[in-house]
């Protein structure tokens, strides 16, 4: 079963490719239009103005197309890294992490990565449901739910003896805000297969053995008997006489 999963970063692939085709289309047409009147109506007397004001639309309406087309490339190959590194959700044996990448500055010179994330431990987790056929790439998560909004530096968190605890000793007991729901929706692509997870390792870990309460005797060993021996090898060598 599945414990950990990636953000789904196709859908800004396929916005990018969406926006190219609605901002390229006008432009290719004015384009196309300003070729074809030059084209059309090319000759010795025609006015050199208006030769000079298409050729310099038709240079505006490139220009501007590549200054798009580089500045959204850019800024969703960015997007595409940051969720496809700080944005994620994580099911650990005694909780569930989901973490969203929340925007980002420099400060003196210094690149401070921010990150929402929601801790959800089993024993206060409620229920998870989902619509598959409204919103397949939804999912909803009841229980005890404690929100953070850190920098990413500030977000560590380990298991350690089954018990998952942040880095910052702080966090385990404050810097959250406590919510009774959370709406999983349009980041990791089809939530299908989360809910699957999520109900099979709530399960796993209610059905999980009592931890049995530590005993200190069961760790110290026991000192050997000390059989008391003679300097004389004839005495410790056993008896076979049964003269009583």
């Amino acid at each position: 079963m599945k414990y950990f999963f990636h953000a789904d970063t196709e859908k800004y692939r396929r916005r990018l490719k969406s926006m190219m085709i609605i901002v390229f289309m006008p432009l290719f047409a004015v384009c196309v239009f300003c070729t074809v009147y030059l084209v059309m109506n090319l000759r010795a007397d025609m006015d050199r103005e208006i030769i000079v004001l298409m050729l310099a639309v038709i240079a505006g309406t490139v220009f501007i197309g590549m200054v798009f087309a580089f500045t959204a490339a850019y800024f969703t190959e960015k997007m595409k890294r940051r969720h496809s590194r700080y944005t994620y959700f994580d099911i650990l044996p005694d909780a569930m992490v989901y973490s969203v990448y929340a925007g980002e500055f420099i400060r003196y010179g210094e690149r401070i990565i921010y990150r929402r994330l929601y801790f959800i431990r089993f024993e206060g987790f409620e229920s998870v449901s989902r619509d598959p056929k409204t919103a397949p790439d939804s999912v909803r998560i009841k229980g005890e739910i404690r929100e953070f909004l850190l920098p990413d530096e500030h977000l560590g968190y380990h298991v350690e003896n089954g018990e998952t605890a942040f880095d910052d000793r702080e966090l385990n007991e404050r810097g959250f805000t406590l919510r009774e729901t959370l709406e999983v929706s349009g980041r990791l692509g089809s939530t299908k297969r989360l809910e699957q997870a999520i109900n099979h390792y709530a399960e796993q870990y209610k059905n999980k053995p009592e931890k049995k309460p530590f005993n200190i005797a069961e760790h110290i060993s026991q000192k050997k008997r000390v059989v008391p021996r003679t300097s004389n090898p004839a005495l410790d060598a056993p008896s076979y006489d049964r003269k009583w």
